[in-house]
């Protein structure tokens, strides 16, 4: 055999390089495929999609105030199939960011007129495991129990979904604590009286949960977690016998943690428009500029126009959301 001399190599030996890399790969990615065939639930569409900033969000949501319908058994009494349920109860207000959900999730929405408020129903086999494998690893509350009860149940119907453990990345690595906050947090300005605007005023982010969860597990170590996070101090809360954990944000420092926090990972409801008001109050605020009679009046008026005050709604930061990508 006569050989031919390119840069100092000889081209069967090229050749030959190249033969036994590509068997390599094609034997290497030939068992890799086999090995991983039979977790169903991880296809590679959905492996490259795993982290999706919406599916931490989801899971921060579901968490607040989501609830998850796990079947005692796999058939009713009667012989009929039960299947599980994942559902999330929104103000009528928040009925825009409920659609906006459920067009990447699927369920349906439905109005409950004595309560003013809708409600977006999981219940089809495809969507409520769709939305399982997409939230699976990313609970960090004690409803971790009732997701895997979920999955075991879905595992017992014919799917093949590994449990992942509790997350523990940092919290402002991902989306989840503003899906906790559009559940259950609120924003308040203090300071103001109808007679006399006061030159202090009280910043706060507001997130309260149940000391003790159903389950008997305490909620203690995750809202200290939150409370770490906005460099705010951990408090107790008794309502008639009600207890709760309350993560509340009141210093300079703590504040600007959560704006930068929720410019990079925004809400998606219209507390989203309420974060946008406290905001500009605050940066005011910080400026200086309560002291001046007119941007006080100003900061008046947006404050007004928050929570149960706000009468008109702008959806348009749904429109480019970073959680549509």
């Amino acid at each position: 055999a006569i050989t031919v001399p390119v840069y100092g190599f000889d081209v069967l030996v090229i050749y030959s390089i190249l033969v036994n890399f590509l068997c390599f790969y094609n034997f290497s990615y030939s068992w890799s495929k086999k090995s991983n065939s039979s977790l169903r639930h991880y296809s590679d569409n959905k492996n490259k999609n795993q982290n999706k900033l919406i599916y931490w969000y989801l899971a921060g949501l579901i968490e607040g105030d989501g609830h998850l319908s796990v079947p005692k058994a796999l058939k009713s009494s009667s012989g009929i199939n039960t299947w599980a349920k994942i559902e999330i109860i929104f103000a009528l207000k928040d009925t825009p960011s409920a659609e906006f959900l459920k067009k990447i999730f699927g369920g349906n929405i439905f109005r409950i007129p004595e309560k003013n408020c809708v409600k977006w129903s999981i219940q089809d086999k495809k969507s409520v495991t769709f939305i399982v494998n997409c939230i699976n690893g990313k609970f960090r509350t004690p409803k971790y129990d009732t997701l895997c009860k979920l999955i075991d149940f879905l595992n017992e119907k014919g799917d093949n979904i590994q449990i992942l453990p509790l997350d523990t990345s940092p919290l402002d690595s991902n989306p989840w604590l503003a899906g906790f906050i559009d559940a259950d947090g609120s924003f308040s300005i203090k300071g103001f009286s109808s007679n006399n605007l006061r030159t202090y005023l009280g910043f706060q982010l507001y997130l309260a949960q149940r000391s003790i969860y159903l389950n008997g597990q305490s909620l203690e170590g995750l809202m200290q977690i939150i409370s770490n996070f906005f460099k705010s101090k951990l408090m107790n809360r008794d309502i008639r016998g009600f207890k709760q954990f309350v993560v509340n944000t009141s210093s300079k420092e703590s504040n600007l943690i959560l704006v930068d926090y929720l410019t990079t990972y925004p809400l998606i409801s219209s507390k989203y428009l309420d974060f946008k008001c406290w905001e500009k109050c605050l940066k005011m605020y910080i400026d200086k500029l309560h002291r001046d009679p007119v941007h006080l009046a100003q900061m008046k008026l947006l404050k007004e126009s928050m929570n149960t005050g706000r009468t008109e709604f702008n959806w348009s930061h749904l429109e480019n959301s970073i959680y549509a990508k």
